[in-house]
Formats: C-alpha cells, sequence, structure tokens
C-alpha cells in the first residue's frame, strides 16, 4: 500500500517514467523525499485515509451540484432569455455543470489508486490532463461568469436608468464567449507536453497506460505560465471584482430596502421594485458564497511569498 502510494504521489508531481527513462530509483527517492517532508504532520497511511474521505465526501457535493445545474439549465430554458440575467446564469450553470463533473470524475479516479485497483492504467497519472487541468479551466470560468454577474447587477444598482443600455443581450453573450475562451482554452495547453504512453509497471508486472511529460525547456514553461495564470492571475482578479461588487451590492441593497416603500406606492412599480430586490439578493448570495469558498484558497496562495 505505501508503495503504490509513494509511486502515485511520484506520478502525479511529475517523478514517473519519461521519454528520458528516469531511473526507477531516482523515483522512488523522490517519492521518499515527498514522504518524509509531509511525516511530521501526519503519517502517510492517515494522510491517504484523509483524503480518501475527502474524495468520497467531493463525490456527494459533485453529484448535488450535476443535479442542481442540470435544474438551473432547464429551468432557464423554460423562463427564456428576455432578461440578460438569464443568459448569464445558463453560462454559470454549464461550466459549473462541467466543473461538477471532472472533480467528481477525478476524485474516482483518485479512489481506484487508493484502493490500489488492477486497472490498465494508472488513475492518477490520467487524471492529470484529462482531470485536474480541465477542472482548473471550467472553476476559473465559473469564477469570471460569477464576477460578470456581480458586476451587471453592480451596474444596475449603481445607473438604473442607463442600465438598459451598458448590458444587453449581445455584450452578455459576447461576455460569456470570451470568459469561455480566456478562462477554459488555456487549460488545454498542458496538453503540449504531456502525451499518453504504455509503460512497463514491475509491481503489477504488466503494461499499463500512462501519461508521459517531455523533459524540455517549453514543459517547465507551459506549466509555470499556467500555475502562475490559473493559481494568480486569475484567481485573484476574479476575487477582486466580485469582493468589490458585492461591497457595492451591499450598499446599494440597504439603501433599496430602505427607500423602496418611501418612493413607489403604485402596486405595479412596487412589484417591479421587490423583484429587482429578489434579483439582487440572490447575486448577492452567489457573490458570497463563491468568497466564502473562494478567500481561503487565496490566502493559502498568498502565504508561502511571506513564509517559507
Amino acid at each position: 500500500m505505501v508503495y503504490t502510494t509513494v509511486k502515485a504521489t511520484t506520478e502525479s508531481t511529475g517523478f514517473f517514467d519519461s521519454p528520458t527513462t528516469m531511473n526507477a530509483s531516482v523515483v522512488m527517492e523522490k517519492g521518499m523525499e515527498l514522504v518524509t517532508a509531509i511525516s511530521p504532520i501526519l503519517s502517510f497511511q492517515d494522510f491517504i485515509i484523509l483524503m480518501s474521505l475527502i474524495a468520497y465526501a467531493i463525490l456527494l457535493v459533485a453529484f448535488i451540484g450535476i443535479v442542481s445545474n442540470l435544474l438551473v439549465i432547464i429551468t432557464c430554458n423554460k423562463i427564456g432569455f428576455s432578461e440578460t440575467i438569464n443568459i448569464s446564469y445558463l453560462a454559470l450553470g454549464i461550466s459549473d455543470l462541467m466543473a461538477s463533473v471532472i472533480r467528481c470524475y477525478g476524485s474516482i479516479l483518485f479512489l481506484f489508486d487508493a484502493m490500489n485497483t488492477d486497472l490498465p492504467f494508472n488513475p492518477t497519472s490520467i487524471s492529470v490532463t484529462t482531470g485536474f487541468w480541465p477542472g482548473q479551466g471550467f472553476e476559473k470560468t465559473t469564477a469570471f461568469i460569477t464576477a460578470s454577474i456581480a458586476l451587471e447587477r453592480c451596474l444596475c444598482v449603481q445607473f438604473p436608468l442607463h442600465a438598459k443600455k451598458i448590458v444587453t443581450k449581445r455584450k452578455t453573450i459576447l461576455s460569456n464567449v470570451i470568459i469561455y475562451i480566456f478562462a477554459f482554452v488555456p487549460s488545454n495547453l498542458i496538453h503540449i507536453v504531456y502525451r499518453f504512453k504504455w509503460v512497463f509497471n514491475p509491481a503489477r508486472n504488466r503494461t499499463i497506460l500512462t501519461n508521459v511529460c517531455f523533459e524540455t525547456p517549453l514543459r517547465y514553461i507551459i506549466s509555470r505560465a499556467l500555475y502562475a495564470y490559473y493559481g494568480t492571475i486569475l484567481h485573484f482578479t476574479a476575487l477582486i471584482v466580485v469582493w468589490t461588487c458585492t461591497i457595492f451590492l451591499a450598499v446599494g441593497l440597504k439603501r433599496k430596502t430602505v427607500t423602496k416603500n418611501e418612493n413607489f406606492k403604485h402596486s405595479i412599480v412596487k412589484e417591479d421594485k421587490q423583484k429587482d430586490l429578489r434579483l439582487i439578493k440572490t447575486v448577492f448570495l452567489l457573490a458570497a458564497t463563491y468568497l466564502a469558498c473562494s478567500t481561503p484558497t487565496a490566502a493559502t496562495l498568498l502565504v508561502p511569498h511571506f513564509v517559507s
């Protein structure tokens, strides 16, 4: 079990067999260095047990996400797209659905590897290009669509008389397409430096399918660029936009709540105003949930820059 775990860890971090034919003893040495690095915090067996429990939890949350986003997509299609916000909700539901599917798939692959199943492929290695990076792409797409929804509602609150001219259907569709291009498409660049290869595994005494990385300068350039792009640029840009818009939404929501009964006495106008308030509250809740989930990740990404 320990050997399988070490092997899975070394392969997932890039220390697996490659076109340069890395020596098996070097692989095990690097793997044991990783084990030694985390052993003061948690034993390796306990670490795998903990990660397995987390994987099961991710499966449950991902399943709920799949069902919920399917309902969102169906609802948006039934309601129609007379309102621009429904277009963004549909784009958000699609990206979040794909992110949930991929996270579910990645957790299953991890559990297959943790349980030492005798599969004709290496689950951890395969999940690098087919699970991790596509998941990053769709998650950042979800983040930026959330930011665009918050920005759209913020503009409607701050400039109510000009909101219809500022936010149009054409602009909303174009902005969502651009978000998909810039947030998801770059994640596929990882396929330039990784390829599938059949490799003989001495532990299983059989040939299995695995992901092999090219040991070239291009590999390190693309890998580091992707980590910087997804882990820093996209993550913090979306987080800052959502934080800023959420603050303005909170202020605007409070102002509208105070003045809604004072300035609008006609029942039809009041009903429209209450509908607008419900929409703002929904967007505010959506943004607050994203901030609650993403801010700890941002803190984790920042800490290593200040603490070795």
